[in-house]
């Protein structure tokens, strides 16, 4: 079986490639299980190179918004595919051009280009979620996005539906609450400002939360997300809702309760509170709890606490993937 990941450079193109090695097989096009044979991994910088004994390992290196690029990307043939490259909304609200050719454009010639109905799941996100919102957001709300990116992401979902009405492919789209926690220097992105709350002073440094104790932020580890993507992966079709998007269910917790947890873990570093008015805005305009219906009866679900959340960043910071 052939699988395609772009987006296999990044924080959780590289979990889910190490995942998918180490399980060594997906439900094929039929619906019974294969063994994965060839791992195709794209990114604008260089994937690493697993260790993958019995698996070919192919990388395509450059910018899926060029034509050439995503060509040769596209004379790859595959069963499955999972589809994680975006421009996130920073970049995309400064260029929304530029971010259409990264964000819409290979996917739709992905799936111009596939063939024997391979299945393709994206990495959809809460953020084409928008406007008055209740409490809790459910696969039933319609999603009205309210940011380049968003919108992207909304255009993406109803493409993978349109081709798996016409018999193209079998597309399925998880859409992704806030994914913590990403290693590294924080970048200037809410949902890794966010992420920093915990990064920071797990690395012993003294940090300035942009929010107030009391802000509630849906949150999932990366470990989840894999676990969501691969089962959502080989979930039977009928088991899908009619739109084939849903909801990831998220971890619901405050500021105050990701402090804590990372007290409990072991942080040194000092956590001091000076919210930011527009980061403040932004995170209150997120739903505050995110669930499906769908995803609970594929077994997609939340982590049971944020101490899991940081145990997972603990276990694969320190070296497993």
């Amino acid at each position: 079986m052939k699988v395609m990941i772009t987006g296999a450079a990044g924080f959780l193109g590289r979990r889910l490639t190490q995942a998918l090695i180490a399980r060594g097989m997906l439900t094929g096009p039929d619906g019974t299980d294969q063994p994965i044979t060839r791992l195709i991994l794209a990114d604008l910088t260089e994937p690493p190179l697993p260790e993958a004994e019995g698996i070919e390992v192919i990388r395509h290196t450059g910018d899926l918004s060029d034509p050439a690029i995503r060509d040769a990307l596209c004379a790859e043939p595959y069963d499955a595919l999972f589809h994680l490259a975006s421009q996130l909304t920073l970049h995309a609200e400064q260029d929304p051009d530029g971010a259409w050719d990264v964000n819409v454009a290979p996917l739709r010639a992905l799936i111009a280009a596939a063939q024997g109905r391979p299945r393709i799941v994206f990495a959809s996100s809460i953020a084409v979620f928008g406007g008055h919102l209740p409490t809790e957001v459910t696969d039933d709300i319609a999603p009205l996005p309210e940011t380049t990116y968003g919108i992207h992401k909304a255009v993406n979902e109803l493409l993978l539906l349109d081709a798996s009405r016409h018999g193209r492919i079998d597309g399925r789209a998880l859409r992704l609450p806030i994914v913590l926690i990403r290693p590294g220097v924080t970048q200037p992105v809410v949902s890794d400002r966010v992420a920093a709350i915990a990064r920071e002073p797990l690395e012993g440094r003294d940090m300035e939360a942009p929010l107030t104790p009391e802000a509630e932020v849906p949150v999932i580890s990366a470990g989840a997300v894999i676990d969501g993507l691969i089962a959502l992966h080989d979930a039977p079709a009928r088991l899908l809702p009619p739109k084939r998007a849903l909801n990831l269910p998220a971890l619901t917790v405050t500021v105050a309760e990701m402090v804590a947890a990372a007290s409990r873990a072991g942080a040194t570093g000092k956590v001091t509170f000076a919210p930011d008015e527009q980061m403040q805005r932004v995170v209150n305009s997120w739903p505050r709890h995110f669930a499906s219906h769908y995803a609970k009866g594929l077994g997609i679900g939340p982590d049971a606490s944020f101490d899991a959340i940081i145990q997972d960043y603990l276990t694969h910071r320190e070296g497993s993937a």
